[in-house]
């Protein structure tokens, strides 16, 4: 069951096209907005004007402009709209059921990065040294996929001959997930996470964005032909998912096509709208929850249903669209009855 239903709005950084003026009605702004211009609505869904309050309007709308174009043409034959631009709007929000108004910043995302340091570590001829890989971050059982790789000492072998070496095979392995570095001198062996190409390539990626997390093992193979810990010291910094990656807003609007009818994920090829991410893009967030208000069919009183609406606008030095968008929803909801902190990205 959908216990939460959203609607995403993504944007482009962008200054307010001239012709979206404060007031301006939905004939003026279908055929003025550009694609993926956001724009905040009053409750008769026109333009609504920076400082405006819940006195002015008690619900507001998020629209953007799409990349979709029409000409409108009357009974009479005329046409007096030409190339007006499709629009797609938010559920109302309605001022009194809003119930949380947050800004998320971008965050950059960070892969786990693992060091085994040898230093003081006796290197014996003869001996099996092992590095061992094992990924948890799989949606089967977590530790089902391992990555080993070996090297015997040799009568000549030190520290550095064996860091070196494992290194060297850990890297040949075109399938391995991490990337292996040893620094001689220090005799530190790293291992960083690499980009999973599966979900991190295009718009179109069938798998969710997710990150490599991993577990390494240092051993060697005793006299009873056991493995055990070589006694390197690990030292572990866990993955960084971020916050408004592209591979993540892409993810949002894939499962926000559910709530707009696009249901069929399994008869390829699958028709959806474009998305309107852009790849390799950063975004700061608005995460607005509310509730919508309706008359229950069943019983005929009034009910509620939660809502979420979120706007992510590219991050830039000047995020011209963010901040005009920030001038309308500051003001109206700091004035509604939850009084919501101004939000600043």
């Amino acid at each position: 069951m959908f216990t939460r239903p959203y609607k995403i709005f993504v944007g482009k950084d962008d200054t307010r096209t001239q012709g979206v003026a404060d007031g301006a009605n939905i004939n003026t702004l279908v055929q003025n907005i550009e694609d993926l211009e956001v724009v905040v609505l009053d409750k008769n869904k026109m333009v609504m004007a920076a400082g405006a309050t819940l006195a002015d309007t008690d619900t507001i709308y998020i629209c953007a402009g799409t990349g979709d174009t029409f000409d409108y043409t009357e009974e009479t034959g005329v046409t007096p709209v030409t190339a007006a631009r499709r629009i797609i709007f938010s559920d109302p929000i309605e001022g009194a059921l809003v119930k949380s108004f947050v800004g998320k910043a971008y965050t950059v995302k960070a892969e786990q990065v693992s060091t085994l340091d040898l230093t003081g570590l006796t290197v014996t001829e003869g001996t099996e040294y092992v590095l061992r890989v094992v990924y948890k971050d799989l949606d089967e059982h977590p530790g089902q996929f391992v990555q080993t790789k070996r090297y015997i000492a040799t009568a000549a072998a030190t520290i550095d001959t064996v860091g070196a070496a494992l290194v060297a095979s850990f890297n040949a392995d075109k399938g391995r997930r991490v990337n292996a570095t040893y620094t001689v001198g220090t005799d530190v062996i790293t291992l960083t996470g690499r980009e999973i190409p599966d979900c991190c390539t295009t718009l179109t990626d069938i798998d969710e964005f997710k990150m490599v997390e991993f577990d390494v093992f240092l051993n060697y193979v005793d006299a009873s032909d056991s493995w055990a810990e070589w006694g390197a010291v690990k030292v572990t910094t866990a993955a960084v998912h971020g916050n408004g990656n592209w591979e993540q807003i892409r993810d949002l609007e894939k499962i926000a096509l559910g709530y707009r009818g696009v249901s069929n994920k399994t008869h390829f090829p699958v028709k959806t709208p474009g998305l309107a991410t852009t790849i390799d893009e950063t975004y700061d967030v608005i995460v607005i929850e509310h509730d919508k208000s309706y008359r229950a069919p069943d019983n005929q009183y009034g009910k509620t249903t939660i809502l979420t609406t979120v706007i992510a606008i590219p991050n830039s030095l000047v995020v011209n669209q963010m901040d005009t968008i920030l001038t309308r929803l500051n003001p109206w909801m700091a004035s509604l009855p939850g009084a919501f902190p101004n939000v600043a990205l």
